[in-house]
């Protein structure tokens, strides 16, 4: 599945403060896989 860049950056912006969530609980929200979430990281 493709993701759009908006998309990704909202995703990654919920890892930043003030919100700082952990990449499992964004995992778990998203339905997106944890790999997924730390490539996009990268």
């Amino acid at each position: 599945m493709r993701y759009s860049p908006e998309r990704k950056e909202a995703v990654l912006k919920k890892m930043l403060p003030p919100h700082n969530r952990s990449v499992k609980q964004i995992a778990l929200e998203e339905g997106i896989s944890e790999a997924t979430l730390y490539n996009w990281r990268q």
